[in-house]
């Protein structure tokens, strides 16, 4: 059986690596354009930060590794140009920019997704630049060795917040730029108001409903960043609008895209062909809460879904559990969590709901060391499902108490369930009552005295 995977990353090392434990003879190959297989995207902003030791950390697993051990031939710097689902033939440009040929008996797609980058004028001038990979690592890397001293961040996202506290621990004098009202996709006012509070103490200036109109520069450098409220004075511009699927090679070969714009799936990782599987950050995903198909280009999304894929090219028969789009993040020393749906979110699906805040802290008030956290938690009001939350503060445990209602969302809990639950306490950890407990306990008094 010859498998044939394009894109050696997340999702299509998974599948590979699935595979392989599998079958022990069949002959898996591996396209990948750029340098580096399995390596930490996330990681990236904390190489900058000074939190990662070295550049090579942040590949997980070598190709030389994959070649040797696991018996998958990894092609470097092979890009795919066209899939021939009738032949069974991918077509790709060598190294050398030689057309090669590659015959499969299933293809998995897992190209990932590429940075959303307008067109901006400006856009070609040294300092301007995305960060989406490894080689956008080295491009970044490179720019900060001809010693900038003003940055700006164009948008208010995860990468953008993180590079904003990397740029600045490097040193420079840091701008955010974002034109939604709101950071973090026009999140909850109290996740941008306590970003923004953790951004500022530290001399960050934010500058909220500002749109980029492009870049202008001398002898080739970037030296202002233009804007519809005045221009910003900078030598480096990261840009940071999120990601966009990279599904041209399948709508080309007529695979079915969603209306996400990403690969459509089914919940066994199966494209419109038969033949064809994809996952990660090109495909779609099912989200479930939605009970649908949605777009959530989040890493371990990526992962667990490559592992499905790879177990049914296999011939197994398993199904992608669903996604919540938990993530975490942080800013300085404010934490952001959230899974599930959020307020923009249930009303463009119009979804009914309700929803409860609380702050609280993150231990027992008495103990040294105590901030505030606050809990938001999205529900039906009928039978009070849980449908997302938020949960932010300047504890690292923002992210573990947004995952217990993950777990909670997941196992199907409503919300008088999640009250209930036998959490730990000590006062070092959390109050009597955790966070999490004391905003489904708020929700559930609110029911009684109706």
């Amino acid at each position: 059986m010859k498998i044939l995977i394009i894109g050696g990353d997340a999702a299509g090392m998974s599948a590979a690596s699935q595979i392989r434990r599998r079958e022990r003879d069949w002959d898996i190959t591996v396209l990948e354009q750029g340098d580096f297989t399995s390596y930490s995207a996330c990681g990236i902003p904390y190489f900058f930060a000074g939190d990662v030791a070295a550049f090579e950390d942040l590949v997980v697993v070598t190709p030389e590794e994959f070649i040797e051990k696991r018996k998958i031939l990894v092609k470097m710097r092979h890009r795919a140009t066209r899939i021939d689902p009738e032949k069974k033939l991918v077509e790709a440009l060598g190294p050398q920019g030689e057309t090669l040929s590659f015959e499969y008996d299933r293809l998995m797609i897992a190209t990932g997704a590429s940075p959303i980058l307008p067109p901006w004028p400006g856009m070609e001038l040294t300092g301007v630049t995305a960060l989406r990979n490894l080689e956008d690592t080295q491009v970044v890397q490179k720019l900060l060795q001809r010693k900038p001293k003003k940055c700006v961040v164009v948008g208010g996202g995860y990468i953008g917040l993180e590079m904003v506290e990397a740029f600045h621990r490097l040193g420079l004098k840091v701008t955010l730029l974002e034109k939604l009202s709101g950071l973090m996709g026009n999140a909850e006012p109290l996740v941008t108001d306590g970003a923004m509070a953790a951004m500022k103490a530290q001399g960050i200036e934010v500058h909220l409903e500002t749109t980029v109109q492009g870049f202008s520069g001398k002898e080739g450098q970037l030296t202002t960043v233009e804007t519809d409220q005045g221009s910003f004075s900078a030598d480096l511009a990261l840009i940071s609008l999120g990601v966009k699927p990279n599904a041209e090679l399948a709508k080309a070969a007529a695979i079915t895209i969603g209306d996400t714009g990403a690969i459509m799936v089914d919940r066994q990782q199966r494209t419109s062909d038969p033949c064809i599987f994809a996952a990660g950050d090109c495909a779609e995903t099912h989200h479930l809460v939605l009970d649908r198909n949605a777009y959530i280009p989040l890493a371990l999304n990526a992962n667990r879904a490559g592992r499905i894929a790879g177990a049914n090219i296999s011939g197994a028969e398993e199904t992608f559990p669903g996604t919540l789009g938990s993530a975490v993040t942080k800013v300085f020393d404010f934490r952001i969590a959230r899974t599930g749906l959020d307020a923009p979110t249930l009303k463009k699906e119009k979804m009914p709901y309700e929803e409860v805040t609380i702050k609280s802290s993150d231990r027992a008030d008495y103990m040294k060391g105590s901030g505030p956290m606050w809990v938001k938690i999205f529900y039906h009001p009928k039978g009070h499902q849980i449908l997302g939350a938020w949960v932010v503060g300047e504890d690292d445990s923002a992210g573990k108490r947004c995952d217990i209602i993950a777990t909670a969302i997941s196992a199907k809990l409503t919300l008088g369930q999640l009250a209930d639950l036998d959490l730990c306490y000590a006062p070092p950890f959390s109050g009597v009552w955790d966070p999490v407990l004391q905003a489904a306990n708020k929700a559930r008094f609110s029911w009684m005295s109706v």
